[in-house]
């Protein structure tokens, strides 16, 4: 084998320059062998036949922490001088074979100098050193050349390389030193990015068990969508009305509803946050349908939707010659909804000056057409919704503070679809009726793939997206949409940490819970339906059911 920095006094410059050279270009090839490294319980071998044969040494030692690291069978015994959390877990010699009884055979001074001060360490003749005369380890084994690296990654020292020759003197100079100390560094990185691919592989087949357990359960849950109903209530919580065009009683939803509830029957402002597509018009009419304006108009308006110079006279109408075009009086939205409820939707694209004026009608109560002088009286129950952050607008000067306080006096929040994933099964089951009877044909069932992808996706654009999706496989499926049509979607969640990752690190018994909660609040608390959505016999249900805590 050739030795790339073997000692030779008498070679001239150029040919120690040649060596060197080689040596520099067999630590690239070596980096590239030791990235492609496919066997990582074979690495800290090859590792330090290519340190022994760089610099021509007799024998080496790799040492590394023993928590994570990537070794042999070797052997694991401490000693006093070798750090605790330390062990060496490849010993090689020049012959390419396994060195026995490793801890005997390693300078325990230098090693522990080299790992606690992250400075690597040589000597031409160990054992005549005055700097290792106390060391009992280096007089023992009789040590000659002795040249100990540190390994690091970042500024952490993950361990050291240690090489030596028992029987020639000055065998490592300085350049054999440089080389060793690049080569180790890489060497560390190489064993690091085995180890964090190590660590992906056991998370990966962590998650493959969970990911496989909930497919489980889905598949469950889509053989059952056709028993799915948009009414459900858990049990526990009564609501005094019916929200027929809210479909989905999850968790979420049941919540936003507890809300909506309360402050049906009052006369006061309701002002609706949500994203856009989360359905805050039904929210809106749902509250004038089962309030006490009911049987009065309801009126709504996008003002987002109508350029601003025309949203005034949209919303309060104008008298006859106010500008060109005007050749009649006519009542705004305001006058129409008098009695009952307006609506505006998009309230904070409303200009500064068109708040003021909205303000001082909602205040007054009384309002008057562009154009015109006379005051009309008005009285309407105003409900608000918006995708913005009013809040911030009014710190940015952009929203009236006083106009923002009138309009919340009571809020709501209307949670997004990927924050009530479990409503998707009813909603999809919804929408497929709805399209089924309005088709005159029969309702097509979705395959558990399908259905997988579609409640993994985190649908950005909320319940109107969704809808548009299934309008969309309604009209190019047939008896059965597969997963051929759920394609483009995303196959995980993309916003935060939810679905299968939210899972990882949790305990079983929580993620448990969890999912029998969420079949319950399907079911409408029905715990038989539950058992048989789960595929759980009812005895074992029942059992779990006490073990959990679930009433």
């Amino acid at each position: 084998m050739f030795r790339f920095l073997k000692r030779n006094p008498q070679a001239p410059g150029a040919a120690a320059e040649d060596a060197t050279r080689h040596a520099l270009l067999r630590i690239l090839e070596l980096n590239k062998e030791m990235a492609r490294a496919t066997r990582p319980e074979t690495l800290p071998d090859r590792i330090l036949d290519a340190a022994i044969e760089l610099v021509g040494a007799e024998r080496g030692f790799l040492i590394q922490r023993v928590s994570g690291a990537v070794h042999t069978a070797l052997e694991t015994e401490s000693t006093d001088g070798v750090p605790p959390g330390w062990e060496v877990i490849a010993a090689r010699n020049i012959d390419k074979e396994n060195v026995k009884k490793a801890l005997r055979k390693v300078s325990r001074s230098i090693t522990k100098t080299v790992l606690e001060s992250g400075q690597a360490f040589r000597s031409d003749d160990a054992v005549n050193d005055d700097a290792l005369a106390p060391a009992a380890s280096v007089a023992e084994m009789k040590l000659r050349s002795v040249l100990c690296v540190p390994m690091r990654v970042g500024d952490e020292v993950k361990g050291c390389l240690y090489v030596d020759n028992r029987f020639a003197q000055g065998q490592f100079d300085a350049t054999a030193q440089d080389l060793l100390e690049a080569f180790a560094d890489q060497a560390s990185l190489a064993l690091e990015r085995v180890r964090l691919l190590e660590e992906n592989e056991r998370a990966r087949q962590k998650l493959e068990v969970v990911n496989a357990e909930l497919k489980s359960a889905l598949h469950d849950q889509a053989q059952a969508l056709d028993s799915l109903s948009e009414g459900f209530v858990p049990s526990g919580l009564e609501l005094r009305h019916s929200y027929p065009a809210i479909v989905g009683r999850g968790r979420a939803m049941m919540a936003m509803l507890s809300v909506l509830d309360r402050v049906t029957e009052g006369d006061f402002p309701v002002l609706l946050l949500g994203e856009s597509g989360t359905g805050k018009e039904l929210v809106a009419q749902s509250l004038h349908q089962n309030g006490p304006r009911r049987h009065k108009p309801f009126v709504g308006v996008n003002c987002g939707a109508i350029a601003e110079g025309l949203l005034e006279s949209e919303l309060f109408g104008v008298v006859k010659g106010a500008y060109t075009g005007a050749i009649r009086d006519r009542a705004g939205l305001v006058e129409a909804a008098n009695g009952g409820v307006l609506f505006l939707d998009e309230i904070g694209e409303m200009s500064l000056a068109l708040q003021s004026k909205l303000l001082r009608v909602l205040q007054e109560r009384r309002l008057r057409r562009v154009g015109g002088n006379e005051e009309i009286g008005v009285d309407v129950r105003v409900i608000s919704a918006t995708n913005r952050d009013l809040a911030r607008e009014v710190q940015a000067g952009r929203f009236r503070e006083d106009l923002y306080y009138r309009l919340k006096v009571v809020q709501i929040e209307i949670p997004p679809l990927r924050e009530r994933r479990e409503d998707v099964p009813v909603l999809i089951d919804y929408f497929l009726t709805r399209l089924a009877t309005e088709a005159n044909r029969t309702k097509p069932t979705i395959t558990r793939e399908a259905l997988e992808r579609l409640m993994a996706h985190d649908w950005p654009g909320n319940v109107r997206e969704l809808q548009n999706e299934i309008t969309r496989m309604f009209a190019l499926g047939g008896d059965e949409l597969g997963p051929d049509l759920t394609s483009h979607l995303a196959s995980a969640p993309r916003t935060g940490a939810t679905g299968i990752k939210a899972l990882v690190g949790r305990r079983m018994e929580d993620v448990e819970a969890e999912l029998i909660r969420a079949t319950l609040d399907v079911t409408g608390g029905r715990r038989g339906e539950a058992a048989r959505m789960l595929g759980i016999p009812r005895r074992t249900f029942y059992n779990r059911l006490k073990a959990l805590g679930i009433q």
